[in-house]
């Protein structure tokens, strides 16, 4: 099963879907990240692959997880939609879970028609406003993204990024 999510400048979203998914048994193995070249992106993508290396691939050694880089920093024309949708069409397949939560809301409601068209389940990440703030004012401070060795610290830095108060809901389309 996949998890294909869109990304914007919060990276924790993500990864508190896919805790949802594999609490409620859903043997979720790929996670499709959707992201566009916006520099605050590529930043909160960088501090999501630190937080999958230090708080979730520890726990489910089987996932993986990969990008799919949208050329453009963001949607401005309608020629940028019908770009996103042939660039994300393959990737969502029957049976998989498209998060909503993260990105711009044209790319929230492409991969939700996507998803609708495909048969695929849409889901949303709620995180409260106070647990925003704090991630962002955290991000702010600079602690540098790690791509392997995650030390202690690192581990309570990244993993402290993760709300556990989040709320994951399915959209029934």
């Amino acid at each position: 099963m996949k998890l294909v999510a869109s990304l914007g400048t919060s990276p924790g979203g993500i990864l508190e879907t896919f805790e949802y998914l594999r609490g409620r048994g859903i043997e979720v193995n790929d996670i499709v990240i959707v992201k566009t070249k916006d520099s605050a992106v590529s930043k909160a993508y960088d501090y999501l692959l630190s937080m999958f290396s230090c708080c979730v691939k520890l726990r489910y050694n089987d996932v993986m997880m990969g990008a799919i880089d949208l050329p453009f920093s963001d949607i401005t024309t309608s020629d940028d939609l019908n770009e996103l949708m042939k660039i994300v069409s393959p990737a969502i397949n029957q049976g998989d879970y498209v998060d909503i939560t993260g990105g711009r809301k044209a790319i929230s409601m492409v991969m939700g028609l996507i998803a609708m068209k495909r048969k695929a389940h849409v889901v949303t990440t709620i995180v409260s406003q106070s647990k925003y703030n704090e991630v962002q004012e955290k991000l702010r401070k600079g602690h540098q993204p790690v791509t392997q060795n995650c030390s202690p610290s690192d581990k309570e830095f990244f993993c402290s990024l993760l709300s556990s108060d989040a709320v994951t809901i399915e959209i029934n389309l």
